[in-house]
């Protein structure tokens, strides 16, 4: 019998949070209208790229032999970093005390500007991660992957993290040329243009509103 599993694969912007329950996420809303499908949720805050290929990475994909794929991320890759997640100075700063590891933070922010150069994940790698993840859906036979664009930072992101709406063009670019190349990727846009009514106060995280123009989107594909 034929997989009815439809796995979603995303970071934080999928789950709940503090003023935003579980039941105005846009995984929740898929799952209660498409009935006929069993779902599987693989959200963690602060996936990447490159977390969804490592490790046991059958976990994110191949234990479920899924028949449709939903994956969410790219945020956490691109964002501009004032320094390098694992790289020796925040090596350094592990190992300090809380209030020494306070004293360097409050100089970092005054003194350094946040860098592409220091996102976790590049540009290269955010596009082989990708294409490695969907090659291993085609090994499998998932049907149809859907990707959703990393979404336009609101107003209070932009303004600790200048930089960001470049990236996030950057790396949409990157989704958008594997998605043409692949006739089983449908690409998700509904957040490409967001504006602050679709974000909780963050600016990054989404607030009911954007969580149901997700929704409303794919949904029409299952419609």
């Amino acid at each position: 019998m034929k997989s009815r599993n439809i796995l979603i694969v995303g970071d934080s912007l999928g789950l709940p949070r503090i003023n935003l329950p579980y039941s105005q996420t846009w995984p929740f809303l898929l799952s209660s209208k498409l009935t006929n499908y069993h779902f599987v949720l693989k959200l963690q805050r602060a996936l990447t790229s490159k977390i969804i290929n490592s490790g046991v990475f059958e976990d994110w994909l191949e234990f479920y032999c899924p028949q449709y794929v939903i994956l969410q991320l790219g945020i956490v890759d691109c964002s501009p970093r004032y320094i390098k997640n694992g790289g020796l100075l925040m090596k350094f700063l592990s190992l300090l005390p809380q209030i020494l590891k306070s004293f360097f933070w409050i100089l970092i922010k005054k003194y350094c500007k946040r860098s592409s150069k220091n996102a976790d994940i590049n540009i290269k790698d955010f596009q082989n991660n990708i294409e490695k993840y969907i090659s291993r859906c085609e090994e499998i036979g998932v049907e149809r992957i859907f990707i959703i664009k990393i979404a336009k930072s609101g107003s209070s992101m932009v303004k600790q993290n200048p930089n960001i709406l470049a990236q996030i063009d950057s790396y949409n670019k990157i989704i958008e040329k594997i998605s043409y190349e692949k006739n089983n990727c449908i690409i998700i846009s509904s957040l490409e243009k967001a504006n602050d009514n679709y974000f909780l106060e963050d600016g990054y995280h989404l607030n009911e509103y954007g969580n149901k123009q997700v929704f409303q989107e794919i949904v029409k594909h299952f419609e």
